[in-house]
């Protein structure tokens, strides 16, 4: 945004006066009522061809155009079961009530789910919000940093034949830096699966299937996963991403092994290496 364009007619010098002209702007923009459009208009400096009021509502087509390009890259499944025009209709509620605090946008979409489940006109889509949740982890393990590994934060599996008896309680297992859970009573991966643009198949979907855990993540070839997990590899995975020892894990309540739901998570990739907190 060029500067020339935002000039009030006083001088703005404090960083009071700067928050000011932040809020006032985000307001003409996320809530153009007539006194909001009035107030930020004020900060724009008309030219011959255009008012303050026009220049303003480029402004906005800009930005919220933007923003709602970036949601609807990041929630395609969405925008394919409801429409993009009713995507676009949906999300401005989002975009005037829940404003971005981080300039990298593709932060942005994290509290859409929350926010579709609360919009009443879809109230009857009930799985439309768990199917929302699912698409921004997606989202977010398709971003998330590569591992690696070092002597204080994360060692190879291979070095477990170096533990002492002993030691294991104290030891924890380090998951692969994307891996993401979520639990739904709909069959969110079977509704997501067959509105990818590559499936070929039936289209149908029975929401009395029942409920999945699921966990999202990459693989070490870089490959998105959506892969269901039993009771047990829910309880031991979720318990490794809240940082519990193995002594701790060990506590808890599983219907078969622990080691054998610990071999499945690391044959798997999800369980790449582990950490001494002694």
């Amino acid at each position: 945004m060029n500067n020339k364009e935002i000039v009030t007619h006083k001088k703005i010098d404090t960083v009071e006066g700067l928050k000011q002209l932040q809020e006032t702007f985000y307001d003409g923009i996320f809530d153009p009522n007539a006194n909001n459009v009035k107030h930020a208009s004020a900060y724009i400096l008309n030219t011959e061809q255009l008012l303050e009021t026009d220049r303003l509502s480029i402004y906005r087509g800009s930005i919220l155009g933007g923003i709602t390009t970036a949601l609807i890259s990041i929630y395609p499944v969405c925008v394919k079961l409801v429409g993009e025009k009713y995507f676009t209709h949906m999300v401005a509620g989002y975009l005037k009530n829940y404003p971005s605090n981080s300039p990298d946008i593709g932060l942005y979409g994290e509290y859409l789910p929350v926010y579709i489940a609360n919009f009443e006109p879809i109230k009857t889509l009930t799985y439309l919000a768990d199917v929302a949740h699912l698409e921004w982890l997606w989202h977010q393990a398709f971003n998330a940093s590569n591992d690696h590994f070092t002597s204080q934060s994360c060692q190879p599996l291979t070095e477990l034949q170096n533990i002492q008896e002993r030691e294991l309680p104290f030891i924890k297992f380090c998951p692969v830096s994307s891996a993401q859970l979520l639990t739904s009573p709909y069959p969110i991966q079977q509704i997501w699966q067959v509105n990818q643009a590559d499936y070929q198949g039936d289209l149908s979907v029975n929401l009395d299937d029942g409920g999945v855990s699921l966990v999202i993540w990459r693989n070490a070839d870089l490959g998105m996963q959506i892969d269901e997990l039993s009771d047990d590899e829910t309880t031991f995975i979720k318990a490794v991403l809240n940082n519990a020892s193995f002594g701790d894990i060990a506590e808890l309540s599983f219907s078969k092994g622990l080691d054998q739901v610990v071999q499945r998570c690391i044959q798997s990739g999800l369980i790449i290496g582990f950490s001494s907190v002694k």
